[in-house]
């Protein structure tokens, strides 16, 4: 019995695999931030539209501007 190697895969094989959606990293970094997506009801973010409108923010801004003070919260309520 001779030791043979596997075959390898065409590189058509490979590069249709590499380019399938989940072969990439789930998280892009932008600069020094992390590409992250989730889902809201359409009311939710119509509201963060308006608060950002409001205050000259982007919506994008405007959330993290939002999730940095409920983290800030939720350990200033922990310490206590």
């Amino acid at each position: 019995m001779a030791i043979t190697r596997p075959k390898r895969e065409s590189r058509a094989v490979e590069a249709f695999a590499e380019a399938a959606p989940d072969a990439r990293p789930v998280a892009k970094l932008r600069g020094k931030k992390k590409l992250f997506a989730m889902t809201l009801p359409p009311d939710l973010i119509e509201e963060v539209t308006e608060m950002a409108q409001s205050e000259g923010r982007s919506r994008a801004n405007m959330i993290e501007f939002v999730l940095r003070r409920a983290v800030q919260e939720y350990r200033m309520r922990r310490a206590a």
